[in-house]
C-alpha cells in the first residue's frame, strides 16, 4: 500500500467514501452535535426568559398605579380622620364630645340638667370615650338634637337611651343617654 488513505488510486471508492462518512460522523458528534444541544438549551433559556419578562412587564403594569391608589388610600385616610372627635386620650375626646353635645343641645333648645364622663369601653380593638347626659326636652326639641348630631357625622354613637314622661301642664321629658365616641389614639397619627 502506497500512499495515503485518501490518495492512494488503488484503493477502491468504497474506502474513500467510509473514510469521508466516518469523517463526517466524528465531525457530526465533536463540533455540530454539542453546538446544536447548546443551541436548544440557550432557545429554552430564552424562552423562559421571555416569559419571566412578560410576568415582570404584567408586575409593572399593576403595580403603575401604586402612587395613585396610595394617594387616594392616604386622602380616604385624611377624611376619616376629620370624623373622629379630637383628643389625645380618652378624657379629652370625652369633653370635646360633651362640648360639642352641649352647643348642639343649646341650639335644639334642650336643657341639658347633668352629664359627665362614664367609664371607657371597648369596640373590637378599639377604645370608645363615653359621656353620659340628662336631659330635660319635648319630643320635637329632641327630635331636632338627634338630627344635629346625625348630621355631624362624626365617629360617636348613641350607645344607650332611656326615656320618662312626666305630666303636667306642659308634658316634658326626662331623657338618660349614653354617647360614646371612638378613640384610635396613636393609629390616626399615621
Amino acid at each position: 500500500m502506497k500512499g495515503s488513505l485518501m490518495g492512494g488510486k488503488n484503493q477502491s471508492a468504497l474506502v474513500r467514501y467510509g473514510v469521508i462518512v466516518i469523517a463526517l460522523i466524528l465531525w457530526y458528534a465533536l463540533v455540530l452535535s454539542p453546538i446544536d444541544s447548546r443551541i436548544s438549551s440557550r432557545q429554552e433559556s430564552l424562552e423562559s426568559q421571555e416569559l419571566r419578562i412578560q410576568r415582570l412587564e404584567r408586575r409593572i403594569k399593576k403595580l403603575s398605579n401604586i402612587d395613585k391608589e396610595f394617594a387616594k388610600e392616604k386622602r380616604r385616610f385624611e377624611n376619616l380622620k376629620k370624623r373622629l372627635i379630637p383628643g389625645d386620650s380618652l378624657q379629652l375626646v370625652a369633653t370635646n364630645m360633651q362640648n360639642s353635645f352641649l352647643q348642639k343641645a343649646k341650639k335644639a333648645g334642650v336643657e341639658v340638667l347633668v352629664y359627665r364622663s362614664g367609664s371607657p369601653r371597648r369596640w373590637r380593638d378599639y377604645r370608645l370615650a363615653v359621656s353620659i347626659f340628662n336631659l330635660k326636652s319635648n319630643l320635637s326639641q329632641f327630635l331636632d338634637l338627634l338630627e344635629a348630631l346625625d348630621g355631624e357625622k362624626r365617629f360617636q354613637r348613641i350607645n344607650n337611651v332611656n326615656f320618662s314622661t312626666i305630666r303636667g301642664k306642659k308634658s316634658e321629658l326626662r331623657i338618660n343617654m349614653e354617647i360614646e365616641g371612638l378613640f384610635l389614639g396613636d393609629k390616626a397619627k399615621l
